[in-house]
């Protein structure tokens, strides 16, 4: 009884052994889960190549116009139409070269957004094909290491394990642990095929993609020198059009007949703006007058701390060694050793370490917060720039303040025997066009209070002339003043980035008709903003 119960016990020890091996062996296998190539999202991708299809199919039609109208236009200069027909198929097709400009902006945004996702899903498949061939290195290793034990095992292993069996129970122990080394080589080969053909589908993926990618790129190109040769275009159709000559004309019968009113406006609006740049800079020199005290009180503080730390250190350090005296005299009388006790803790290391520490206090000191300035700097937290689809290539920190609007009416300089102190911006579709910073800054006036949102050749005294407006202190002595808005949207104290919506354009104030009023000023004065934008 006992022997065949030694022998039962023997059995399941050896078939439990036997289990937990093969389960060793195969859980290496797990890496060979199938993963999937990674592509531009089926979903988004539709969406993007409909939303350009769409755009391109507008351009298009709009470029059909452009040709129509061209002709009109040939033929006017020929003789055979009059200058009337002329004026009314350039104003068309200016409206018409505009329009085309806004598709062009709205398609060369989707797709740098297509290029961005595709670059995206490029970086992904590199990354998966990366894994997958360090997948197949491994379980080739693997491979070659099982086919090498079985080499060596020799082709009659198997039948040897089966006649060496025992008794039937150990015969059949072995023939499951057969099996189960049989199904982990068959699942290392399958995992190598699966593998392998993951392997080949990534890099057909990463070849769409890479396709996909160069065609964009080369469409996005192709749309940037057509969207140039629009903004060219009408350029040109201005210079031709009697809309800014009569606009012109228009601004300035309007002067003349408003001139002392506007005098007055514009030096009742310049003492005030003058009289709130003054005490903002007041405000600025009182709030870094107070940052320096509390500054300088600090220090002071952390010197009489330091200073009190280093009393009581030493103060401690003091009554150490007068105890150590103590216990050194004691020591002498009872025959001790005293030179070994001598001076070993009053070396001087540790004052030392305090003089370096109000070393260290000192630079502490230095380095505190003595920069802070209550002015922007321009180049920090900038926003998006609503420019960037139109083609503009900025000139400074500063951008255009009307995206896709970029006819000049008037500009800065004498006019009609006074100064102009800002641009003038006006193009046929331009009302309600977003006015956007042109840089970053604090909203330091608003002037939200007119309703004669319409042309007019007088002054309805709103806003100084200006209408409504807003005027922003970017830091470092400079400001911008947005004026004629249908609305302004922001509040005065209000921190803007680059790009940030402010109001729209409108023709409130003293205006003929809708248009942005757009000036630069430094603490020193008026500026040209078309040295910065």
């Amino acid at each position: 009884m006992r022997s065949q119960a030694k022998i039962n016990a023997k059995r399941t020890l050896a078939l439990a052994v036997a289990v937990i091996m093969a389960a060793g062996v195969f859980a290496d296998g797990g890496y060979y889960a199938r993963q999937t190539a990674v592509h531009v999202s089926a979903s988004d991708s539709e969406k993007t190549d409909s939303a350009i299809e769409a755009q391109e199919q507008d351009i298009a039609d709009l470029e059909e116009k452009q040709k129509a109208l061209d002709a009109k236009i040939k033929d006017a200069e020929n003789g055979i139409t009059s200058e009337e027909e002329k004026q009314a198929a350039i104003t068309e097709q200016i409206t018409t070269v505009e329009t085309t400009l806004q598709k062009l902006a709205g398609s060369i945004t989707e797709l740098q957004n297509s290029i961005s996702e595709t670059q995206l899903a490029i970086e992904q498949n590199e990354a998966a094909i990366d894994t997958k061939k360090q997948e197949i290195e491994t379980g080739v290793a693997e491979l070659k290491q099982r086919l090498r034990v079985m080499y060596v095992a020799g082709n009659d292993s198997y039948s040897q394990i089966l006649i060496g069996a025992s008794d039937f129970y150990d015969m059949l122990m072995k023939i499951e642990l057969i099996r189960r080394v049989a199904e982990h080589d068959n699942d290392l080969l399958d995992g190598l095929i699966d593998l392998k053909d993951q392997y080949e589908e990534e890099e057909k993926a990463l070849t769409a993609n890479k396709k996909k990618l160069e065609e964009d790129l080369k469409e996005l190109e192709s749309r940037q020198k057509k969207q140039q040769a629009q903004i060219k275009k009408l350029k040109g159709l201005y210079s031709e059009s009697n809309m800014a000559v009569e606009l012109l004309a228009a601004s300035k019968e309007a002067y003349e007949n408003n001139k002392e009113q506007l005098k007055k406006e514009q030096e009742e609006f310049e003492k005030n703006l003058d009289d709130l740049i003054k005490e903002r800079q007041r405000k600025a020199a009182e709030e870094a007058r107070k940052r320096e005290e509390e500054r300088k009180k600090k220090e002071e503080e952390e010197r009489k701390k330091k200073e009190e730390e280093e009393r009581k250190k030493q103060e401690e350090e003091r009554k150490q060694q007068e105890q150590q005296d103590d216990n050194d005299d004691d020591s002498s009388d009872n025959g001790g050793g005293s030179e070994d006790n001598g001076g070993s803790d009053n070396g001087g290391s540790d004052n030392g370490g305090y003089d370096n520490g109000s070393d260290d206090s000192q630079d502490d000191n230095g380095s505190s917060d003595n920069n802070d300035n209550s002015y922007d700097d321009n180049n920090d937290d900038d926003g998006y720039d609503p420019n960037i689809p139109y083609g503009y290539v900025p000139k400074s920190e500063f951008t255009w303040p009307v995206p896709g609007h970029y006819y000049i009416t008037s500009g800065v300089g004498p006019r009609w025997g006074s100064q102009h102190n800002g641009i003038d911006i006006a193009t046929s579709n331009i009302r309600g066009a977003n006015i956007i910073a042109s840089a970053s800054g604090t909203v330091i006036l608003v002037n939200n209070s007119c309703t004669h949102d319409y042309g007019k050749n007088y002054s309805c005294g709103c806003g100084y002339g200006y209408g409504n407006y807003c005027i922003i202190d970017h830091g470092n002595g400079y400001y911008t003043l947005y004026g004629h808005s249908e609305g302004i949207i922001v509040g005065e104290g209000q921190y803007v980035k680059k790009g940030d919506v402010l109001g729209t354009v409108g023709s409130t104030g003293f205006s003929t008709g809708a248009h942005l009023h757009f000036e630069m000023r430094t603490e020193n004065g008026i500026v040209d903003p078309e040295n910065f934008v």
